[in-house]
């Protein structure tokens, strides 16, 4: 896992500015929505144990047309670790960018910890659809394995804030105590349960009633390739 990661960093980091993408999400004035699916490369980067998977989806992931010039992520000082996550995660909510991505890099290199937990506990408040999950849990083997890069935290949080959350489950949940069988061939159904399991949560009542319901209503469908590979190591 770490020779395989501190490979690819290299490759990460200098296509960094034409993997992440202006929106996600986007409507035009007749009221027709469109999304934008998530980058693989930094689940490849974390997950795929295959390099030619991991190098097409490099690939296929870089786009010119959508180049966002990156600028220097600079720290913040006098803030308590209980100030940087209560903004951090307000920010990501709102989905301020500029400002989150300073916060998150501000926590993860005071207590990694306390981001990484901020972060997962991030991801279970929006629908599973929306990958967030698999995202954390890769962010998490990067920085086990190199530890904070900019260039990797702003995809990471570019995606946190650019993907709009939606909060409908959350707020419409009940509370549960007893997590249901999920399905098994759902990457992103077992993402969110691996980032429930990883914390003790204040809201994990709710976080079980959304992942019960979204697996009570899971349609079945074919795995890509990148999809199936990463599903495959993070069920070890």
């Amino acid at each position: 896992m770490k020779d395989r990661i501190e490979k690819r960093v290299t490759k990460v980091v200098e296509n960094a500015e034409i993997l992440d993408k202006r929106a996600y999400l986007t409507i035009d004035t007749e009221g027709v929505i469109s999304r934008k699916n998530m980058n693989f490369t930094i689940p490849a980067m974390a997950f795929c144990k295959d390099d030619e998977i991991f190098n097409a989806t490099l690939e296929k992931e870089c786009n010119k047309v959508e180049r966002e010039k990156e600028k220097k992520i600079e720290r913040l000082s006098n803030i308590s670790i209980e100030k940087l996550k209560e903004n951090f995660v307000k920010l990501v909510i709102k989905g301020e960018i500029e400002f989150s991505k300073r916060y998150a890099k501000e926590l993860a290199l005071r207590d990694k910890e306390e981001f990484l937990k901020a972060l997962f506990n991030l991801s279970l408040m929006d629908n599973p659809s929306s990958m967030k999950p698999l995202m954390a849990l890769s962010m998490r083997e990067i920085m086990n394995t190199i530890g904070w890069i900019d260039e990797i935290g702003y995809l990471v949080i570019s995606y946190f804030t650019k993907q709009r959350y939606d909060l409908y489950l959350l707020e419409n949940a009940e509370e549960n105590e007893t997590l249901e069988a999920i399905p098994n061939e759902s990457l992103a159904l077992v993402a969110y349960k691996k980032v429930l399991e990883s914390y003790e949560y204040k809201n994990i009542k709710k976080y079980i009633g959304v992942l019960n319901e979204s697996s009570a209503k899971a349609k079945v469908k074919n795995c890509s390739e990148i999809e199936s590979e990463i599903l495959k190591s993070i069920k070890l």
